[in-house]
């Protein structure tokens, strides 16, 4: 016999629908242009029971963003070659994740734009992801440190400051200027290279050996 639906998982069963729904009007007709009402009228409800559910369209897109972005740092880690030395997960980490928002974000340009409004307006789910980032390069940084393979340094302002120095490699209204630039594969190609020559230079000054 199936276990009865209770009313608690009758309305997570009814966000999810309108979560896929608004993801995939969002990827085919782009953020601004997509109503409340057009999801509403594909899943045959009403607005007001859209709103029920999620206050504002933001909210419905805050919550898609914080799904693209947890799926980006999943497949970002699972790069890393745990048997590696320290600062080779820190570069494969750091490549993975500019080769992710370049292939994924810039070329399926209405996901980028639900990416960059969130961005551009701080939505939290957006600091978040900053933090959680800025976190996996501490916890790399300590196990560095930790194994004689870096100095004794204050590894918060380090994971931070990696961070922000690659800033331009792998947040999309940045990047995309490099790959406009270099629109051309071969050419394109240039722009990895210079962030592994930023990495490696970084930690010239933090590594022992």
């Amino acid at each position: 016999m199936g276990r009865k639906k209770t009313p608690a998982s009758d309305a997570m069963a009814t966000k999810e629908r309108i979560l896929k729904t608004a993801e995939r009007i969002f990827r085919e007709v782009g953020y601004a242009k997509t109503t409340v009402a057009d999801i509403a009228g594909i899943l045959g409800m009403s607005s007001s029971n859209i709103y029920r559910y999620f206050p504002t369209k933001a909210h419905i897109n805050e919550e898609i963003c914080d799904r693209l972005v947890r799926d980006i740092e999943s497949r970002c880690t699972s790069t890393m070659d745990h048997k590696g030395t320290c600062l080779e997960q820190i570069k494969s980490f750091i490549v993975a994740y500019h080769r992710l928002i370049k292939e994924n974000l810039l070329r399926e340009n209405k996901l980028y734009d639900m990416i960059s409004i969130a961005m551009e307006q701080h939505w939290p789910v957006i600091q978040g992801h900053s933090e959680r980032i800025r976190s996996i390069l501490r916890s790399l940084l300590d196990q560095g440190a930790n194994a004689g393979e870096f100095k004794e340094i204050d590894r918060d302002r380090a994971a931070r400051a990696v961070h922000e120095a690659v800033a331009v490699f792998i947040y999309p209204p940045l990047l995309e200027r490099w790959v406009n630039e270099f629109a051309d594969a071969a050419r394109e190609d240039r722009v990895e290279k210079q962030l592994v020559f930023l990495l490696d230079l970084i930690f010239q000054g933090v590594c022992l050996r």
